[in-house]
């Protein structure tokens, strides 16, 4: 006997989904894991443009990116839009949670949390001072409903003098910042950037065991990134320093604050490298292709270009533009904007607002 949960998916979307009030949308999504997907699907871009789109940073700005290598995988091109809301903004980093964006404004002022779907925003203000090395992260408790966000900033020791670190936790439901009394034995350097996936699983109070990636690196350096793969994945890129036109892909089978299996995704010889102060990527499994951007070289000039590679050694680049020149620094990745995706993004009916006013 057939029941409700046998109904088509693109029936459920054209006739049922599309006549359900949003605020009645959180029940339907918790009938089960297929209506939660296809409520998602449609809430912000629609059934047909669904996982087409990714919101990324370009020359210190929020950016719509519509990128769909579905139709033709050899007429990739990517159509960027800036975020009118934020214009009058410029952003130095920014990463994404359940359909919220934590931005770090380029002055070190404030955060700025955004909804995109709700059109909601709330402006966090600092416990002391952020600085530029401070390090960031957003994510939620173990029911959803209160998202937390983690601060890392470098210190000195009162007594000895010595660089430490210091750890701060904001709570939205209080409005306030938090000091935590942890002494973890590693350290993230400022210039790396991280991901959230599944927000309880990495926003512990206390700091879990460190979890293995699938390589090793015992014989040098290596060059890695993370991206999420839609909402209960992992994804790492890298290239190992004595081989760096090899850049390898693996994906999590399983993960865990205590356990994390991978499996290899992608393995490709290219002609470019992806330095971890300025890489980002993310990929389709279906189309068992990566998108990975980098700030690529041209004689004087740096251009901020996305890499397609697949099976089979499949591989494309399209320059995006040339990437603006600030100027102020000898280093590259410091000098020059480089592109940075926020992977598998979904769309939220989390409320962050604080206000009644955006901004």
């Amino acid at each position: 006997m057939k029941t409700i949960f046998d109904i088509p998916g693109e029936l459920l979307e054209d006739e049922i989904f599309s006549r359900v009030p949003m605020t009645s949308l959180r029940s339907v999504r918790s009938t089960c894991r297929k209506w939660n997907t296809l409520c998602k699907n449609r809430i912000f871009f629609g059934k047909e443009t669904a996982a087409k789109k990714q919101f990324m940073m370009m020359d210190s700005r929020i950016c719509l990116m519509n990128f769909d290598p579905c139709k033709d995988i050899n007429l990739v091109d990517p159509s960027i839009k800036q975020v009118s809301l934020l214009d009058q903004i410029e952003i130095s980093k920014v990463f994404q949670c359940n359909g919220l964006l934590l931005c770090v404004l380029k002055d070190c002022s404030r955060l700025l949390v955004w909804n995109p779907y709700l059109a909601q925003t709330r402006w966090i203000e600092p416990r002391i001072s952020f600085q530029s090395s401070d390090r960031f992260a957003l994510g939620h408790d173990n029911n959803n409903l209160n998202h937390k966000i983690l601060r890392i900033s470098d210190e000195h020791h009162p007594i000895t003098s010595k660089h430490v670190l210091g750890f701060e936790l904001y709570d939205f439901s209080s409005g306030s910042w938090k000091v935590l009394d942890v002494t973890p034995h590693w350290e993230i350097w400022s210039h790396l950037r991280g991901v959230s996936l599944k927000g309880n699983a990495y926003f512990p109070e206390s700091f879990g065991p460190l979890l293995p990636l699938p390589f090793q690196s015992e014989h040098g350096g290596v060059f890695t990134s993370l991206s999420c793969v839609r909402e209960d994945q992992l994804a790492v890129l890298y290239q190992h320093w004595e081989a760096q036109e090899t850049v390898e892909i693996s994906v999590t089978d399983k993960i865990g604050p205590n356990v994390v299996s991978w499996t290899k995704f992608l393995k490709l010889v290219t002609s470019f490298c992806v330095h971890p102060f300025s890489g980002s990527f993310f990929i389709d499994v279906e189309m068992k292709i990566a998108v990975v951007f980098v700030l690529e070289r041209a004689k004087a000039c740096r251009y901020q270009t996305a890499h397609v590679i697949g099976q089979d050694g499949y591989f494309k680049s399209v320059r995006i533009r040339e990437a603006p020149d600030l100027g102020n620094t000898f280093h590259p990745h410091e000098r020059y904007c480089a592109p940075l995706v926020c992977s598998s993004y979904l769309p939220s009916l989390v409320n962050c607002k604080s206000s009644s006013q955006p901004f």
